[in-house]
């Protein structure tokens, strides 16, 4: 018994494309740049995350090392351009 099938085609469905309201998305920076201001959070040699002071940065960076002790975990001071490691305290 040959029964053709119709093609199985999905729909797109429509959806409004978000309004843009005169603000547009800052743009990603290169991966190779050093940050120039602010505290960096860095993990396994990749920068994560910026904090305002070295506390924040700090307080952060602990509370991954806790959770996996295992990760390398390092605060990158931007203006002085120098690593505090992270280190949990026995």
């Amino acid at each position: 018994m040959n029964v053709k099938k119709p093609p199985l085609v999905m729909k797109e469905k429509t959806t409004e494309q978000p309004a843009n309201n005169g603000t547009t998305r800052p743009k990603n920076s290169p991966a190779n740049l050093r940050p120039t201001e602010g505290y960096i959070l860095e993990v396994d040699g990749k920068f994560k995350s910026e904090y305002e002071n070295s506390e924040a940065a700090l307080k952060v960076g602990l509370e991954l090392k806790k959770k996996y002790p295992h990760i390398q975990v390092k605060v990158y001071d931007a203006k002085e351009q120098t690593w505090t490691p992270v280190e949990l305290s026995e």
